[in-house]
């Protein structure tokens, strides 16, 4: 059978009080029953942008992106209060009726990654992957195309404009990493000649 969205799977699992065996995977394969990593958990870097000392923030920064190619940021100067209103915001878009959601849908033929969608992946020798995602642009404010923000919640936009203030920290990120890439070029990589 096919499916369009992952709310049509999901409310499936209401009526039928069961998700379709072709989306249920291998208990090895299930979130918090992977083992793939023996021992301690590895501790992702945690890079501390209140720290004073510029060069030694951009050394981490290198660091953690040569090493691990991601990094937690901490002291970033977003409010909790905000960060806990955006989630809210995305999650009651996400319990909306389908029909509301798919007003600000992404035609599937577009080349345009904006608005909202689902990843419905149909591959016959594996479990199908489901997931439902929102995306649109909050900076730079030329780049931004209100008619794939929802209007509902009401405090969608509002929110939404609030958190893009504080995204000068992901520039201050990027400043830093600019300010190492000469002594440092990108990594080739031979498997795919980057």
């Amino acid at each position: 059978m096919e499916y369009d969205r992952v709310q049509t799977v999901a409310s499936l699992s209401f009526d039928k009080e069961t998700i379709p065996e072709e989306f249920i995977r291998p208990e090895k394969e299930q979130p918090a029953r992977t083992a793939s990593h023996h021992g301690p958990v590895p501790e992702i870097p945690a890079i501390d942008l209140g720290d004073p000392d510029q060069e030694n923030l951009v050394r981490l920064i290198a660091e953690a992106s040569k090493e691990w190619g991601i990094f937690q940021v901490v002291n970033h100067g977003i409010p909790c209060d905000l960060i806990t209103k955006l989630q809210d915001v995305g999650k009651k878009f996400f319990e909306l009726p389908q029909e509301e959601k798919e007003l600000i849908a992404n035609p599937r033929d577009s080349k345009n990654i904006e608005g909202y969608g689902s990843k419905l992946k149909n591959n016959p020798q594996a479990k199908k992957s489901w997931v439902d995602h929102l995306f649109h642009r909050i900076w730079p404010p030329p780049s931004i195309n209100y008619k794939f923000w929802p209007s509902n919640p009401p405090s969608y936009r509002e929110v939404n404009e609030e958190y893009a203030k504080y995204v000068e920290s992901d520039k201050k990120i990027r400043e830093m990493l600019e300010r190492r890439a000469p002594q440092n070029p990108p990594h080739q990589c031979p498997r795919c000649r980057t």
